[in-house]
């Protein structure tokens, strides 16, 4: 049984605490407690994070079970190709602007592939005076199947209502 309460802690705190539990058990039901909690996007993602470093130091024995031999994969259905369109959604919402490090205008696109998810948003870069010459950059984000960041980059930046490339239909 799970000791630490994952919602008595800020997600600093919790990474803190999580670092020292190696029991993949321990770390699912930490995992299922705060799904059923708060639910905190960046708490999970620690969670996931050491489940994954835990379950790939010992990769030989959980395939030897057959019951949790992807890494990351779960039975709640949470995880893995589980995740859809609006999951993903969610988690570039809460991860974009941390990200970039600019404040979040907008996301554009969200799109499966055989690889995971990529999802295009935008950014104010700088803000003016009036708002219609506010530079935007539109930047694409690559996910995993189960919804963590594999990378970014900007594709352009232009002026907000630059219309030159994209095509109306």
């Amino acid at each position: 049984m799970a000791d630490l309460d994952p919602s008595d802690h800020t997600i600093d705190e919790l990474e803190a605490q999580l670092d020292e539990i190696d029991d993949p058990e321990t770390l699912q039901e930490i995992r299922d407690a705060e799904t059923d909690g708060e639910d905190r996007t960046g708490a999970l993602d620690a969670i996931d994070e050491r489940l994954n470093s835990v379950t790939d130091d010992g990769a030989d024995s959980s395939d030897e079970s057959g019951n949790d031999t992807d890494a990351g994969s779960s039975d709640d259905g949470t995880s893995g190709n589980g995740l859809g369109i609006i999951d993903i959604r969610n988690q570039v919402r809460d991860v974009a602007a941390d990200l970039i490090g600019r404040p979040l205008d907008g996301i554009t696109e969200v799109r499966a592939d055989d690889d995971g998810w990529y999802s295009t948003v935008e950014v104010i870069e700088r803000n003016s005076i009036p708002d219609t010459q506010d530079i935007l950059g539109r930047y694409e984000i690559d996910l995993d199947a189960d919804g963590n960041v594999r990378g970014y980059r900007r594709l352009r930046r232009y002026r907000r209502g630059d219309t030159n490339d994209e095509t109306l239909e």
